[in-house]
């Protein structure tokens, strides 16, 4: 427990890095993008892996609840004023079933080697007919980050859970797809809109 509890703070510390520019790119570009993928589902929004709050929690803190599984960060956006809270060490959300209207995954997946439970609780905490929003990075930024775990393109995305349909897949900052500029530009993302069906 000692050794996680480091690797949080080792975490945090990373977290805390973003450039200047960074913020404002994740205040002002990319968390509004996201934040529109979810308006079709409904206005009870949820972001797993929330992080320090640069993402669409701490954009739009009256509208987002978020998630995470380290205590540092989580304490740190709850001494910001955001509406965060814990996940257990069992991974299971301290949410009711269906009580949100989407979850945001911002850059996420990838840390997780095993991403089973995660979605299986994604799927649960959300409404019938709800969203899910997957951000992950393209190749340069998926390199640019040691704890990164899986590499999603487009064909695993598209085949990751059949419980959710896949409504839309673009790419942030341009909305277009492109190979080579995933190769070169860490900020080059893909973004996935899903449906739960059942």
């Amino acid at each position: 427990m000692a050794g996680e509890s480091e690797k949080f703070k080792e975490y945090f510390s990373h977290l805390t890095q973003i450039s200047f520019l960074g913020r404002i790119y994740k205040k002002y570009i990319s968390s509004p993008v996201l934040l529109s993928c979810t308006r079709q589902f409904g206005g009870r929004v949820m972001e797993v892996g929330c992080g320090i709050g640069s993402g669409v929690l701490g954009a739009y803190p009256e509208k987002v609840t978020g998630l995470d599984i380290n205590t540092e960060v989580v304490e740190y956006c709850q001494s910001m004023g955001l509406k965060a809270q814990l996940i257990g060490d069992d991974g299971i959300f301290p949410v009711k079933n269906n009580q949100f209207d989407s979850c945001v995954l911002d850059n996420v997946l990838e840390h997780v080697s095993a991403p089973a439970m995660i979605l299986d609780e994604c799927y649960r905490v959300t409404k019938q007919g709800g969203g899910l929003i997957i951000v992950v990075p393209g190749e340069a930024g998926y390199r640019s980050d040691l704890d990164h775990k899986v590499f999603y393109d487009e064909e695993r995305l598209k085949t990751l859970d059949a419980r959710w349909k896949l409504l839309n897949l673009f790419s942030i900052p341009f909305f277009f797809k492109n190979k080579k500029i995933s190769r070169i530009l860490k900020q080059y993302c893909l973004v996935v809109v899903y449906k739960k069906l059942i």
